[in-house]
């Protein structure tokens, strides 16, 4: 039959071959994933959106403030021109006040928007960095079976030489 010599280099010929063969082979993801650069260049256009975003918000807000300012001031004037009983002057005032409302209302909704889609971004961002780390969770995964497969083989071998 078979020698001892004989039955030990057959073995380790075919635990030679299984170690190609495991550490060669792709690993199965769940679902593909884009590689970690692209990832990162997306989430650097949605920081910058971000940021024009924040941008559009503080310039709108100054405006509300100064829209503030004149509705403060024009309530001021209607009240002395409502002790005259100037009925024109009240009709012009009230007037302007209601176009000053209409356009903070419009800020305000600029605002709302701008801040809407800062908080898609932050979201896209989010679960774009949630798939950089299960991605890399994946890769250490794969590492570590590829180490214990080589330790447990190695440990084989060198079981097989002593005997030898």
């Amino acid at each position: 039959m078979y020698s001892k010599q004989n039955l030990s280099l057959l073995f380790q010929i075919a635990l030679g071959v299984m170690c190609v063969v495991l550490i060669m082979r792709e690993p199965k993801q769940v679902y593909p994933v884009s590689n970690q650069k692209t990832i990162e260049t997306r989430i650097q256009g949605k920081e910058t959106v971000i940021k024009q975003q924040g941008k559009v918000i503080d310039n709108s807000k100054v405006i509300i403030d100064e829209l503030n300012h004149g509705l403060y001031d024009l309530q001021a004037e209607l009240e002395k021109v409502k002790n005259s009983r100037d009925t024109f002057k009240i009709t012009q005032i009230q007037d302007t006040m209601i176009h000053v409302l209409y356009r903070r209302d419009k800020e305000k909704d600029a605002i709302i928007s701008a801040q809407d889609t800062i908080i898609v971004a932050q979201r896209y961002i989010i679960n774009s960095q949630d798939t950089i780390i299960t991605s890399q969770a994946f890769d250490i995964k794969k590492l570590k079976r590829q180490r214990n497969i080589s330790l447990l083989l190695n440990g084989i071998l060198t079981t097989g030489l002593i005997i030898k």
